[in-house]
């Protein structure tokens, strides 16, 4: 897929991008990836050989064009297409071995079959062209409608074509087969520069849809789920029907308007200007809204649930062995952080409340001394992106946050576990389990959809502090994919066009707000559960405080050392 972003892969892709073009001085405006986020070499080298033969800003330019038309995505990928061709017969004289390597990216192409759920987000009419292109070069046979055999005829730009040749034919095709002429960049445009340039782009789409679906239990894989932007735009904020989508999809919030707006004034700014928070617990009283999608959401969850059980209780024994060596050792690990609880006495410490007792009442039982029992100084917290990218790997998340928690339970060491998702301008937050619950049956509430926005999620679980844990050191747990993703753009603060949430920018953001939180006393670590390419980010967010779990038997050994790193962290502070 082309994208106009970049990401920790990004160099790779630059470097394919420099050498097909045969110059390293220019940023190139597209970049290709796969959706787990590998660099497509063959579309980075098409995209270098358009700045060799082609003006690729006069080709960028008429991108940004039809930018505030809804289908500006999927014309991107029809037109890509069409460039491909060119380029590809202009350079086939002069590098022969690119026969070779179209032929490797369309066999990519068909070892990479899409899911019934990927097939739902991708454009058919783009796939359609996609398989004709990489059948006919692979020799196959694609069934396509006469209109469709046009459009793939008509995507084939011929490599006599120059830049004026190309622009022509992008436009015809548009014209010819959606009846849609690009507008012509206005005057007052070119005069009020980066103002308006920002009117210029593309609305932002309020409409997010949670799409909620089943995980196959496979994990990351390069057909994983890939959320895609529609866009910048000016963005005013959530409307009235968007709180009434999220109170009909997760009940109402746990926590007082007044606390919310508390809370959103404190960190709703910045680039997170307009954005909006709720919190939410399973089984709250739901807004009950004619809103078909709304219905869908829950009722999907509660099927996850039940795949989530149906998962743990197949996989029983291994949970079971995993929660006893996990306990095991973090009731090793925290037996040096235990506190004795005090206790009534006739000598000690001086209670100085109930001091008056002693002459008045000649209670001598006004002392503390240290009792027996014990209590915990450290409580952990779990927290689990939920959003659209780990729908995948959705019965294996729950799983792995029960073990934890379960595991953590029984060693005695509070546990709350939380999840974070965005949706329509809301950071969702979602209490699976609190404080003081006993059992940790609650997760299996788990499930994925929406976006995520990491940094806003972090700050909000900050300043969520249950009274009866103040004074006592605080360790989060991040089970992440470490790739932030939000529809709701960057605020525009310092510049006047805003940016997407995503790529280098988003992760900055998150750590920046796990810096912020370290700041404030937390302990702040990383249970890595995602592709190989967003081990640069979940290093660059979270330092050396993460570790990576690709299978069930590893869960015991990471999260202890996970553990015990943060535990010497907190010593030497």
């Amino acid at each position: 897929m082309i994208k106009k972003q970049f990401s920790g892969s990004a160099r790779r892709a630059r470097n394919v991008v420099w050498n097909a073009a045969g110059r390293y001085d220019f940023e190139p405006p597209f970049l290709a990836f796969f959706p787990n986020g590998k660099p497509d070499q063959y579309f980075n080298m098409v995209v270098g050989l358009a700045e060799k033969w082609l003006e690729l800003p006069r080709i960028w330019a008429f991108f940004e064009r039809y930018g505030g038309d809804r289908r500006a995505e999927e014309f991107d990928e029809f037109l890509w297409l069409g460039i491909e061709n060119c380029v590809y017969e202009k350079e086939l004289p002069e590098r022969p071995i690119l026969a070779d390597l179209r032929r490797a990216r369309a066999e990519e192409f068909y070892r990479m079959e899409l899911t019934r759920q990927q097939m739902e987000m991708q454009s058919m009419p783009v796939y359609t062209q996609q398989e004709a292109r990489w059948a006919q070069t692979l020799g196959r046979h694609a069934v396509l409608t006469p209109r469709e055999k046009r459009m793939a005829e008509a995507l084939r730009f011929s490599g006599a074509l120059d830049t004026d040749g190309v622009l022509e034919a992008m436009e015809a095709f548009l014209r010819e087969f959606f009846r849609y002429t690009p507008p012509e960049k206005p005057e007052s445009a070119k005069r009020a520069g980066a103002l308006a340039r920002l009117l210029l782009r593309r609305e932002h789409r309020r409409q997010d849809t949670l799409l909620v679906r089943a995980g196959t239990g496979e994990g990351d894989h390069p057909r994983a789920v890939q959320m895609k932007h529609w866009g910048l735009g000016r963005h005013a904020g959530p409307t009235e029907a968007d709180a009434a989508y999220i109170r009909a999809v997760f009940g109402q919030s746990a926590l007082t308007e007044h606390a919310l707006r508390g809370l959103e004034n404190e960190l709703c700014i910045g680039g997170d200007e307009g954005c909006r928070l709720w919190f939410a617990r399973p089984g709250q009283p739901a807004e009950a809204i004619a809103d078909r999608d709304a219905a869908e959401v829950r009722a999907s969850a509660a099927r996850q649930k039940e795949r989530n059980e149906a998962f743990l209780n197949a996989h029983a024994a291994m949970a079971q062995g995993s929660i006893r060596r996990l306990a095991t050792r973090i009731d090793t690990i925290f037996s040096s952080y235990l506190r004795q609880m005090p206790e009534p006495a006739r000598m000690g410490r001086v209670q100085s409340e109930k001091a008056y007792r002693l002459p008045v009442l000649n209670d001598p039982r006004v002392f503390w001394k240290d009792g027996e029992e014990t209590e915990p100084e450290i409580v952990v917290e779990l927290l689990l992106d939920a959003s659209q990218s780990r729908m995948n790997v959705q019965e294996i998340l729950a799983s792995e946050a029960y073990i934890i928690a379960k595991s953590l339970e029984k060693a005695h060491i509070p546990v709350r576990v939380c999840t974070f998702r965005s949706l329509r301008g809301y950071t969702v937050l979602e209490e699976l389990k609190g404080w003081s619950e006993h059992g940790c049956e609650g997760i299996m509430c788990y499930f994925a959809a929406g976006w995520n926005r990491d940094a806003l999620a972090l700050e909000a679980l900050g300043r969520l502090e249950d009274a009866g844990m103040r004074g006592k050191q605080r360790i989060v747990l991040v089970l992440t994919d470490a790739s932030p993703n939000d529809s709701t753009p960057f605020a525009a603060t310092d510049a006047l066009i805003p940016r997407e949430y995503e790529g280098a920018e988003a992760v900055k953001a998150a750590e920046d707000a796990v810096r912020s939180l370290r700041a404030d006393g937390l302990r702040v670590g990383a249970v890595f559960h995602g592709s190989t390419a967003h081990l640069e980010n979940v290093h660059q967010i979270y330092g050396h405080a993460y570790v990576r779990i690709q299978k069930a038997t590893q869960l015991a050994q990471g999260v202890s050392d996970l553990l015990l790193m943060l535990l010497r962290e907190a010593r030497t502070d």
